[in-house]
């Protein structure tokens, strides 16, 4: 690509010698755990809706297959880390004698 000779030899240090205060708080700000929370909730909620308009779209057999997939997998993970809600405490009970607990034997370190 050229460019036109005039922008070829534009000397870009003032602005970006005028950006750096701008540029240390914006580095400040995506420290703060106040800014991010909302900023990720916000693209979890566009992701949510963006996958709901995908799924609603397709069967509807699929979608619940999707879901009970989906539910399956949050009851086995809470089940072998015992990290449940307290009003399912009582089902999981229930349900840990059938699957394995979180007590595994930590992995062998690969040998270099």
């Amino acid at each position: 690509m050229n460019l036109p000779l005039q922008l070829a030899d534009v000397d870009l240090a003032p602005l970006w010698k005028a950006l750096a205060p701008w540029w240390k708080q914006f580095q400040v700000l995506f420290r703060e755990h106040l800014f991010l929370t909302p900023l990720c909730g916000m693209l979890i909620v566009m992701m949510t809706l963006s996958f709901y308009r995908f799924l609603r779209s397709i069967n509807p057999a699929l979608v619940g297959f999707v879901m009970l997939l989906i539910l399956g997998i949050l009851l086995l993970h809470w089940t072998v880390t015992r990290t449940e809600p307290a009003f399912l405490k009582p089902c999981i009970d229930w349900l840990a004698p059938f699957f394995p607990t979180g007590d595994f034997a930590p992995l062998p370190k690969p040998k270099r």
